[in-house]
């Protein structure tokens, strides 16, 4: 009898990014209030790999094995760009590499929290002031990627900002086709449509797809309903890029580089791969491709990389 796969057990396990230098970007992650939960060196390929998230009493899933969360976040370093004058990431939201928009940290003071990351330094890509939109904020990490602030609650909670009650909200990418990408994420990949934002008069709408199983109940009547959960995916359709020919948006992993992918774990490694197999997805890597047997990667519909890995909590098979 064919093994089987749960997907109410996957998880939206982590996103990475690329960055120049981890010592500036690791301080900055955990200024924000993240923890280092992981750290792999390969020298013979000549790269690091660093695993942050929100590890306190406060995360929803830091009391978890690495491959059992939902939203950390990897840096990933290539040896010696650091010292390398030429070398520079992609955020993402430049021409002509628009793909990946930002990740998103929701807060306990949105003031509060904006007023501390200015006072120690770091630039803003758009303040609370700035624009029509008051009610959010778009950081700017060492390496340009934006970080948006939200507010976790209605309301400001208290005069501070504790980085304890922080949560890795969502992660952004933009989609040519609305309706190709949620039925991609929702059909094959197995997430929920959560919430979704109209905006006729700029022309855009945004979707927020998750894993409802591991995150808190959705509030209902607040401005935004889930807020509180942590490991969301957010696509943002900008309308008529549908109509547009070719591949319209920059998936980070062609060069220049910079955001490399999304990564779901799941119950059971062998089994989802070939379910995906079933479904015909597009691979960039199989299982059976190359040294790393224990990591597939599928392609989106806009070439963004989704890796799979093995959540160890339900299995003993596969080990990350």
């Amino acid at each position: 009898m064919a093994s089987t796969t749960n997907l109410s057990t996957y998880k939206l396990n982590h996103t990475m990014i690329r960055v120049k230098d981890p010592k500036r970007s690791l301080e900055y992650y955990k200024f924000l209030g993240m923890s280092q939960i992981q750290h792999f060196d390969f020298p013979e390929a000549k790269f690091s790999l660093y695993f942050l998230a929100y590890d306190g009493p406060n995360s929803l899933s830091g009391k978890n094995p690495f491959s059992d969360r939902n939203a950390v976040l990897e840096l990933t370093h290539n040896w010696g760009t650091e010292n390398d004058p030429d070398y520079s990431i992609v955020n993402g939201n430049t021409e002509p590499h628009r793909g990946f928009g930002h990740i998103a940290i929701s807060v306990d003071n949105i003031e509060a929290a904006c007023k501390r990351i200015e006072d120690a330094g770091y630039p803003f890509q758009k303040k609370l002031q700035d624009g029509r939109m008051k009610h959010i904020a778009f950081a700017k990490d060492p390496d340009g990627y934006w970080v948006e602030i939200i507010r976790r609650h209605d309301e400001d909670v208290g005069t501070t900002t504790d980085v304890a009650s922080y949560r890795f909200n969502h992660t952004m990418l933009r989609v040519k086709s609305a309706e190709t990408s949620l039925k991609f994420y929702q059909e094959v990949m197995g997430m929920t449509l959560v919430r979704t934002v109209e905006n006729p008069d700029a022309k855009f709408n945004l979707y927020f797809l998750g894993y409802p199983t591991s995150n808190p109940p959705k509030a209902e009547g607040v401005r935004n309903p889930v807020a509180e959960w942590e490991g969301l995916l957010e696509l943002t359709w900008n309308y008529g890029t549908e109509k547009e020919e070719g591949q319209v948006y920059h998936n980070g992993n062609d060069q220049p580089q910079g955001f490399g992918h999304i990564c779901v774990s799941v119950d059971n490694l062998d089994a989802a791969c070939e379910r995906f197999e079933s479904l015909n997805v597009n691979w960039k890597k199989r299982l059976t491709d190359g040294r790393m047997k224990n990591v597939a990667f599928v392609l989106d519909p806009d070439n963004y990389w989704v890796e799979i890995i093995q959540n160890e909590k339900y299995s003993d098979a596969h080990k990350i």
